[in-house]
């Protein structure tokens, strides 16, 4: 069967074909998200995501002349937006790490400013809405990737990315105006 005769079957909603696809390229698209991002469960997930694509692009496959050329296209999109998505996460938990780590030394009553903002912390936290307080819970005092909090909570990695978001802007916002935190810091 040629590229063009899958992509019809595609565009028509056949599920063998799409089947198909994914037997026969999701081996190679592993191995270069795997060598892009070096994460096994990450590699996964943007392969996943990459099939994801390919299901919902319906009639702007027909512009696709090559099925694998595109399908490694989107893979390295979808890598390099998760590369992206980790970057960002793992700079905002610095910077709340360092301001955590800033104000136990920094402040003269270091203990009972750091208790005060742990408070102010747990009272922010409980709140927020339920999917807020769950997946910043799940990330941050868990570890949780955002694709096993989404299986947890029965979310999407994107409403996770929301979630998380909202919530981060809502504590920061709370240790704000409780003077505990300063713009840069949250």
């Amino acid at each position: 069967m040629t590229d063009r005769e899958i992509v019809e079957r595609l565009i028509a909603g056949d599920r063998l074909a799409a089947a198909a696809v994914v037997a026969s390229y999701e081996a190679p698209l592993l191995r270069s998200a795997r060598a892009l991002i070096g994460d096994e469960a990450l590699a996964q997930d943007a392969v996943q995501e990459t099939f994801l694509r390919l299901l919902r692009e319906g009639e702007r496959l027909r512009d696709v002349e090559a099925l694998f050329p595109w399908l490694l296209h989107v893979t390295r999109n979808v890598c390099w937006d998760i590369v992206r998505k980790e970057r960002r996460m793992e700079r905002r938990e610095a910077v709340v790490a360092r301001e955590s780590a800033g104000a136990s030394t920094a402040a003269p009553d270091g203990p009972a400013m750091l208790a005060e903002r742990l408070a102010r912390v747990r009272e922010a936290v409980e709140r927020l809405p339920d999917p807020q307080r769950a997946v910043l819970r799940l990330k941050m005092w868990q570890g949780l990737t955002y694709r096993e909090i989404g299986a947890r909570l029965g979310l999407t990695e994107t409403s996770v990315n929301y979630h998380l978001s909202q919530a981060v802007k809502a504590v920061g916002g709370h240790l704000r105006a409780a003077g505990l935190a300063n713009e840069e810091a949250v």
